[in-house]
């Protein structure tokens, strides 16, 4: 497998494998699946999340008509991705565990990129538990990308977070030092921040939101931009800076928005608009009305 993951959004979001090359070992290339594979990731790289899915629904039904293992997994990797872009990571979950089943009958190791998009998932469907195992497992396995690691380190900081564990929080920072890869450094300036508001310091906490945000949209990770943005609005409110907050809020919830995340965009919006009418910013809350009339009815 060729996977290279590349962490963005509520959690995360993971770059897709292409087809099969002639240098590949095992079968020899199949069009169909190779066709379909392809029309996948060239549908997720243009942001278009629902069509990538269908392609790679196809592919991966070719892969199991050709009962071709490495295909199987490299196309439940890629179908999952671009169910958790569209927005359905109960889906991916499904997707990643069947795949597991499927490795697991015939006896195949499981790979770590498979592990930890399975971890992703997880994350973002609101498993903490499953995230954590997932990420730790991915830790184990061997990986195939040097990015597999530090990513599972970012989601194990991300559970250890949200459930107040300051020391697993700080391990995992320990193992995400400074990078100049800006989706890398991202996450450990968000890991910074939320272990910053844990110890009370939400003053440092805004400035890694802030530089984090900055990185992850150097890495075209719109959704983990707004992620941060949000935890930015939660700083500047424990700094008693409430129209500040409003503003994170806003831009947070126009991302996720626009992105077609009605689930985050709709409560971040909605508390941009109560601070706004609390501090009296008129153009806050008639950008929000703006944003609520243009937004597709569903």
């Amino acid at each position: 497998m060729n996977l290279r993951v590349v962490l963005v959004g509520a959690c995360l979001t993971l770059a897709a494998c292409g087809g099969g090359t002639p240098a590949d070992t095992g079968p020899p290339p199949d069009t169909k699946l190779d066709i379909a594979n392809k029309a996948g990731t060239q549908a997720l790289s243009m942001d278009m999340p629902a069509q990538a899915v269908r392609q790679y629904k196809l592919a991966l039904t070719r892969a199991y008509e050709r009962d071709d293992t490495e295909a199987i997994a490299d196309t439940s990797y890629n179908l999952a991705l671009a169910q958790m872009r569209a927005g359905d990571p109960k889906e991916a979950l499904r997707t990643t565990r069947e795949a597991r089943a499927e490795l697991d009958r015939r006896r195949v190791p499981i790979p770590a990129e498979l592990a930890l998009v399975q971890s992703a998932a997880a994350y973002r469907a609101g498993d903490l538990g499953a995230a954590s195992a997932a990420a730790q497992e991915a830790l184990e396995l061997r990986a195939r990308d040097p990015d597999t690691l530090p990513r599972a380190w970012f989601i194990r900081g991300l559970v250890a977070a949200e459930r107040g564990d300051g020391a697993t929080l700080a391990q995992a920072i320990a193992a995400l030092p400074p990078s100049k890869q800006a989706d890398i450094e991202a996450d450990r300036q968000e890991l910074v921040g939320r272990a910053a508001l844990l110890a009370g310091k939400p003053g440092e906490a805004l400035a890694s939101f802030e530089r984090a945000a900055a990185n992850r949209q150097q890495a075209l990770d719109y959704r983990g931009m707004a992620r941060v943005l949000a935890m930015a609005a939660e700083a500047s409110l424990k700094l008693s800076r409430t129209s500040d907050a409003a503003v994170f809020y806003l831009r947070a919830g126009r991302t996720n928005l626009l992105q077609g995340d009605m689930a985050a965009a709709t409560p971040q919006l909605k508390r941009a608009e109560e601070l706004a009418r609390q501090t009296s910013q008129a153009d806050v809350v008639e950008e929000i009305a703006r944003l609520r009339k243009a937004a597709p009815r569903t």
